[in-house]
């Protein structure tokens, strides 16, 4: 790994980088960093698996990734030359040496300066936009390059995407503008046409000057496409120059830690602070965890009652390519650090930001929403469990059935006279739902990303009388987590609904309820999958520029053995909705751990065998949705969203563009909806924007058929 080292001061010069005093700290300090996180993650990691050749690859091809997400700045022989000298890479980690990282990214700098070299010369010849052809955006696994000519000619079709794409844009907002302008016109027509009816011997002539309405078709961005390119590439440019040693270091050592799985990096100084800034994010700013994924700040979750989320067009695995300050310019922040891009989204509470958005739905980045949100903290009332009493008449029956919806599993560890815990709140809601007499309950978990174990575990209890709740594994040790009492609060029939976003301890929660015969789980085809522990570990305590690991430590298993990691929890009925046909879950990260299992524990007990009666819940639900005509629909929805995620290639015709933007319209509004809410008119002015911060199952329909399965649910077991 010889290759540039003894050179790379000179280098770093010539490439007209200052070294300050910090940044000479920090390659003095790289040599030693290195050491620690290659003896750390073996020793600390929940496999304890050893630095070998196939963990070398694997890091490899994680640095590769991150510098070069879709395969198109290296070319197949630096691809090839690069992995010879990986060969060598255990060694030279166990050494402390990291040159080929710098190597690599010097190298990365000089292709991308060809790149954007070329992409000034397309956009002087201009690009034909009648010809038929496509471009086949999924190119994370896709072939580098084997020459110039095949390098220019994806080169062509990517910048071409780029440009018909802004066009396309462009040209939507244009017919949004008419429609806005063409409703403002309709409207103020009708509001003068009774003026009219009251006030006789108006004139048409100043009838016609009262509704008189300019239609503005310019742009929200002044530049043209040609000009936004050359802007966005000159950015990647400035960027990726400026970045130093300690985020290289950085970056490759984080490829490293994921080798060993997809939550497992390493946090430098500096990422440390980004850690922290994301987590205040989520209290002041628009309410939103964030992850860097492919060159961009990606959505990780909406925090419940957070700015974003009462807004609601914001979703988990969206992301934001833009910002931009109310009244100013955007900033694109493709390819800047996380840190840099939080703190532009960061804001004082009450000023706008507006976010420039590709939607987790449109998974081909072929276009951009524009999002403004206004900065505030969270209600943290919003992020508490809720409950209501809904009376459902059926079969000549009539039933009164609880509704518990928990966006999270909260707790403050500080303590104190108000503290708040999810499981707290819950005992309160429940004991307040049995004084109304209900005679079941639908207990809420979708979008519910986790948090609090502890409570997981004290909320279990309350469902059953006692037992093991979870089992944690931690290297070759298997403890359990146990119900605390032997009280049972809530004895009645349960249905838990989950999606995708369902994670961690809801994971764990509706896993103990469905292996104790508790409850009917149901939702999307699977829970999201996160089966694991991380613990952040400091490399040196006495000295905080070492940074720190982020490293994945125990992992989760149900009662019966069965691991949460990967597979999440199988509902025992299952009703798509727009969340399982996207691209959420443990299965779509690289390098994740696999499922596994350990010994089941013996004799637990159990409430009832469910699955006799869940084929009956199944049958009777089935038969339901089919008579219903608003789920058809739903259905189509969820269905035409699954092809557009599926979509391999966009066309670069521009008339088949706009018009395959045009039909995903539709798409986005469902999105606006939350994802939950089907009406066979989404505009019909009676079927108004759920209100977040209530309950309203006729206008949630996997809520409302949840109950209709509590319902059979009783009758079945009565």
């Amino acid at each position: 790994m010889k290759l540039f080292s003894s050179l790379l001061f000179a280098g770093l010069l010539i490439h007209g980088l200052i070294l300050s005093a910090e940044e000479i700290q920090l390659q003095a300090n790289a040599t030693q960093v290195t050491r620690l996180v290659t003896h750390a993650l073996p020793a600390s990691h929940l496999s304890h698996q050893p630095l070998s050749e196939s963990l070398m690859r694997r890091t490899l091809d994680n640095f590769l990734r991150s510098l070069d997400y879709d395969r198109s700045l290296f070319m197949a022989e630096d691809v090839v030359a690069l992995r010879k000298q990986a060969m060598d890479m255990q060694a030279d980690l166990e050494r402390g040496d990291v040159s080929i990282a710098y190597e690599t990214f010097e190298l990365l700098k000089e292709r991308a300066a060809n790149r954007v070299a070329y992409v000034d010369k397309l956009l002087e010849q201009g690009f034909d936009l009648e010809v038929d052809e496509d471009y086949v955006w999924r190119r994370k696994d896709a072939a580098w390059s084997a020459n110039e000519a095949e390098w220019d000619e994806l080169w062509r079709k990517k910048v071409k995407n780029e440009y018909i794409g802004l066009l396309v844009s462009q040209k939507m907002r244009e017919l949004d503008a008419e429609e806005e302008a063409a409703e403002k016109a309709a409207k103020a027509l009708d509001d003068v046409e009774v003026e009219v009816e009251e006030s006789p011997g108006v004139d048409e002539v100043e009838i016609e000057a009262e509704v008189e309405v300019e239609v503005d078709v310019k742009s929200d961005i002044d530049l043209s496409p040609e000009e936004r390119i050359r802007k966005r590439y000159t950015q990647f440019m400035e960027v990726l120059n400026g970045h130093d040693s300690e985020y290289v270091l950085g970056m490759y050592l984080s490829s490293l830690a994921s080798a060993y799985d997809a939550h497992s990096s390493y946090l430098s100084p500096r990422r440390e602070e980004d850690f922290d800034i994301q987590m205040r994010l989520s209290l002041t700013g628009i309410g939103a965890e964030l992850t860097y994924d492919e060159g961009a700040a990606k959505i990780n979750k909406v925090m419940k009652g957070g700015p974003a989320d009462m807004d609601g067009r914001l979703q988990s695995g969206d992301k934001i390519i833009a910002v931009q300050q109310k009244g100013e310019e955007p900033v694109d922040i493709l390819y800047w650090p996380l840190y840099k891009s939080v703190r532009l989204i960061r804001g004082p509470i009450g000023s706008t930001v507006i976010l420039h958005v590709i939607p987790a739905s449109d998974a081909t980045g072929t276009q951009v929403r524009l999002i403004e949100i206004v900065r505030d903290e969270i209600k943290l009332e919003e992020k508490e469990a809720k409950s209501m009493v809904y009376d459902l008449e059926k079969d000549e029956k009539s039933y009164k059935l609880g509704i518990i919806n928990l966006p999270d599993f909260y707790a403050d560890f500080n303590g104190g006279k108000e503290a708040t815990s999810s499981a707290a709140d819950v005992k309160r809601l429940l004991e307040g739902l049995n004084e109304e007499g209900v005679d079941g309950l639908v207990l809420d978990l979708r979008n519910n990303g986790g948090g609090s174990l502890r409570d997981c575990v004290d909320m279990t209890g309350l469902f059953i009388e006692s037992g093991v709740v979870v089992q944690v594994k931690s290297g070759q040790r298997v403890s359990v987590m146990m119900d605390p009492d032997d009280d049972i609060l809530f004895d009645k029939p349960m249905v838990v609904l989950v999606n995708k976003l369902s994670a961690s301890a809801s994971e764990i929660l509706a896993a103990a309820l469905q292996d104790y015969g508790r409850a009917v789980i149901v939702g999307d085809s699977k829970t999201h999958g996160k089966g694991t522990v991380q613990s952040l570990m400091p490399l040196d305590r006495k000295d905080e520029s070492m940074g720190a690991l982020k490293v994945t430590t125990a992992g989760f298993y149900r009662v019966d053995g069965r691991s949460t990691q990967l597979k999440g929890v199988s509902p025992d009925i299952v009703i798509r909705t727009p969340t399982d046909v996207m691209e959420l879950g443990e299965e779509y990260l690289p390098n994740v751990l696999p499922w596994s299992w350990v010994a089941p524990i013996s004799g637990f007990p159990a409430y009832g065998d469910l699955r006799e009666t869940n084929e009956k819940l199944l049958e009777l639900s089935r038969a339901r949705l089919e008579q219903n005509e608003k789920f058809h629909f739903y259905q189509d929805k969820v269905d035409r969203l699954a092809e557009r995620v599926q979509r391999l290639e966009v066309s670069l015709n521009f008339e088949s563009r706009l018009d395959q933007m045009k039909a995903d319209r539709e798409l986005d509004k469902l999105q606006d909806k939350g994802l939950v809410v089907a009406d066979e008119n989404p505009d019909d002015e009676e079927d108004e924007e759920m209100d977040e911060a209530e309950i309203q199952p006729e206008k949630d329909m996997i809520l409302k058929e949840g109950l209709e399965i509590l319902a059979d649910l009783i009758a079945l077991t009565a």
